[in-house]
């Protein structure tokens, strides 16, 4: 047994550690949050560490990702990382606690309601983005909106990922990931708003059904296989320290029902939001997310369906892709004078989020830097588009790859939407309204 003494995050913690597990996954298990997008098969980069003291072996993967440069100076993947002795190593990356919803675009619907009323708070439990809404009971006004990542992306960025970890002996601790983020996430509400907990009379959550299954506890075997059967997607009302694993309040959690095992409760509540029981034309939701679902029909008839965009749309799978954070570039517009960029919280830039994602594909396709097809101009097509440098001075680059991340996301969520018209027997000209949902909707 090795004693691996981890700094990079506050106060140093030490841990003992067994050469069975790699080093990423002895981090996590002591409640550390670290990127992991490729869910540790050592592809995505990003669980980077920086040996200080001791001796890692340096892999072939290490040797894929990192520079030459990088690796004399003690940098490893962490999820390619067995040390068999005992070292010091600094954390480097994953730092996504500072995130940030946007929410500029729905500052109208948030109001302050009534000074004695009662609130609920509404969670939407996503792939990437945790977002929750405190809702007076009364006034039925949006309170508050605050979010969080979801700290399950240390499994992996997809759904798919997600089950082959509850189903490979990790399910107990990604249940105890979403129960210690929805927690963090409804004090924070709770202290923004000031409002004592004991106004807080119910907590609604809806999600993807992955998700669900985590949150509760349920076995993911049924959803990594044929015939893909749920445990149980109908509405629960459940005691809060059922649910969440604690005692800090004493009040109903709602789960909103799904439709089946690639279908959640998310999209549900956006029908009922949107009153597709009470259209009379047929209307389209698409939620632009990792799972990606959409819907199309009216008051006679919806259809629904899901497709694996992949993590593109939320800043995953992309080379310097980071959450909605402090530092993240939002928005971007490439002119004769260089990049004009939007960060979130106007921070120096560190990475692209799901939106700067977007922007920037329009802008090189507006610019002429990518033709119709995704390729980039000759200039750009090896080392990638420079958008910008980081506070280190190391360029943030948006590569080939990463722009045909953004095509296969794109290109899962259009055939889906064009299975569910063609199947439900119109053209897209009879489509009276289309609601889009998610962070990149925005763009």
């Amino acid at each position: 047994m090795s004693r691996i003494t981890i700094t990079g995050r506050g106060e140093p913690i030490l841990i003992n550690y067994t050469e069975e597990t790699s080093l990423l996954d002895a981090i996590i298990g002591q409640g550390i949050y670290l990127s992991a997008d490729c869910a540790g098969r050592g592809t995505c980069g990003k669980c980077k560490l920086q040996l200080l003291e001791g001796e890692l072996e340096i892999t072939s993967f290490d040797r894929n990702k990192l520079t030459e440069q990088e690796l004399e100076q003690g940098y490893r993947l962490a999820c390619k990382a067995y040390p068999k002795k005992d070292c010091i190593i600094r954390l480097v990356s994953g730092r996504e606690t500072d995130f940030k919803i946007i929410t500029e675009h729905r500052q109208e619907s948030i109001g302050y309601g009534k000074a004695d009323e009662d609130y609920a708070v509404a969670v939407d439990i996503g792939t990437t983005t945790i977002a929750a809404s405190l809702v007076g009971l009364e006034s039925k006004k949006i309170r508050l909106t605050d979010s969080a990542i979801n700290r399950q992306r240390a499994y992996g960025t997809d759904v798919v990922s997600r089950i082959k970890a509850s189903n490979d002996g990790k399910r107990e601790l990604l249940r105890i990931s979403i129960q210690e983020d929805l927690l963090e996430l409804i004090r924070r509400i709770l202290h923004e708003a000031e409002i004592p907990k004991n106004r807080l009379k119910r907590i609604v959550i809806a999600g993807n059904t992955t998700m669900g299954h985590l949150l509760l506890g349920y076995s993911c075997q049924g959803l990594g296989s044929y015939p893909f059967t749920p445990v149980n997607i109908s509405t629960l009302t459940l005691p809060y320290e059922e649910v969440m694993g604690s005692d800090y309040l004493s009040i109903p959690v709602t789960i909103l029902p799904g439709i089946s095992a690639y279908v959640g409760e998310d999209i549900v509540a956006g029908l009922l939001a949107c009153d597709f029981d009470q259209a009379k034309n047929p209307c389209l939701l698409v939620d632009l997310g990792t799972n990606g679902e959409m819907a199309v029909g009216n008051k006679d008839r919806i259809l629904v369906s899901s497709a694996a965009a992949g993590p593109a749309f939320e800043g995953g799978n992309i080379s310097c892709g980071v959450g909605s954070i402090a530092g993240a570039i939002c928005d971007i517009e490439i002119n004769k004078e260089g990049n004009r960029l939007q960060t979130i919280a106007d921070q120096p830039p560190i990475g692209i989020c799901g939106t700067g994602v977007v922007a920037l594909v329009f802008e090189l396709l507006q610019s002429k830097l990518s033709d119709a097809t995704g390729l980039l101009c000759e200039e750009y097509f090896e080392q990638g588009y420079p958008v910008a440098a980081d506070p280190q001075g190391r360029e943030i680059l948006f590569t080939q790859k990463d722009m045909r991340e953004f095509q296969m996301a794109k290109a899962a969520i259009r055939a889906g939407i064009e299975t569910l018209v063609r199947c439900h027997g119109i053209t897209f000209d009879e489509i009276d309204t289309v609601y889009l949902a998610g962070a990149s909707a925005i763009k």
